[in-house]
């Protein structure tokens, strides 16, 4: 009996032993197979990068080949300034100035080629699209668009304003009685419509009758003050007299240059023009009738 259990035991023992060495024998070894895969893929061949034929795809595409890049250089400016102004490309004509002092309450008129169009413009207003700089008494002196430039009165033919000039008179030919301006009463005239627009039209003949400069009082402006009249100037007969201030016209302020730049655009049109004068202290008022 004891004999017969060891050889069962014997027995069993056999067939685990077999079994387990089977198991191995037959079971994948990890290492080895990772070995295996790695290998596999430093094995696996790389696509070599293929290059695209431009031509050929375009041809095939009907589409047109890319333009190559063009090198340049650094930038540079396209409009250099330079300290000397020259002629201006623009097409304008200087009408008038009207210089001042301090020069900054200097006025000009313009003339735009473009449109036929006549304007009056300060420092630092835009004229086609240019900066107006100075304003001499022959000329003005724009930046356009970093050019140094100058609008004078030969730049074009000057303008038809529709104003006739009377001619002169013949030698020997009585002189024409001056109804340019009638008094009516100490504060009261009439001044004709075609010497208005004569005046208006020819700012730098104006400018020449009397000295314009702005007037303060306690440090603010109050208006302009005209002296050095001419005498038988238009200022001198409408009543205005040397150390006047003009302080407002229809009802506008002149304290400023944008002020005066527009009650000068309704003079044109206005049939009437109140004044409103400081002489030596005193207010007076002035009526104008346009016929």
């Amino acid at each position: 009996m004891g004999t017969a259990l060891a050889a069962v035991l014997g027995a069993y023992l056999c067939a685990r032993i077999v079994n387990t060495v089977a198991a191995t024998a037959i079971a994948p070894k990890p290492a080895l197979l990772q070995q295996s895969v790695g290998a596999a893929q430093r094995a696996a061949p790389i696509a070599p990068r293929t290059e695209l034929d431009a031509e050929r795809l375009a041809k095939s595409f009907d589409l047109p080949l890319p333009k190559p890049a063009i090198e340049t250089g650094p930038a540079t400016p396209a409009n250099i300034w330079t300290p000397t102004p020259v002629r201006s490309s623009l097409r304008a004509v200087l009408v008038g100035t009207a210089l001042a002092n301090p020069p900054r309450y200097s006025l000009c008129q313009l003339t735009n080629g473009d449109t036929n169009e006549t304007l009056v413009y300060a420092l630092g207003d835009k004229f086609m699209g240019a900066r107006i700089y100075a304003i001499e008494k022959e000329r003005v002196l724009l930046d356009n668009d970093g050019r140094n430039e100058f609008i004078d009165n030969t730049a074009a033919a000057a303008p038809n304003l529709g104003i006739t000039p009377m001619p002169p008179n013949q030698p020997g030919a009585p002189a024409q009685a001056d109804n340019s301006v009638r008094q009516l009463s100490p504060n009261q005239y009439v001044i004709a419509k075609a010497t208005v627009s004569s005046a208006l039209s020819d700012l730098s003949q104006l400018a020449t009758q009397a000295r314009i400069v702005p007037s303060f009082k306690n440090g603010v402006s109050n208006g302009f003050k005209l002296f050095s009249i001419v005498p038988d100037s238009l200022y001198a007969k409408i009543g205005i007299q040397n150390g006047d201030v003009i302080r407002r016209i229809n009802g506008y302020e002149m304290n400023s240059p944008d002020k005066a730049l527009e009650i000068y655009q309704k003079l044109r049109d206005a049939n009437r023009i109140e004044v409103e004068i400081e002489r030596r202290g005193e207010t007076l008022r002035n009526s104008y009738s346009i016929e």
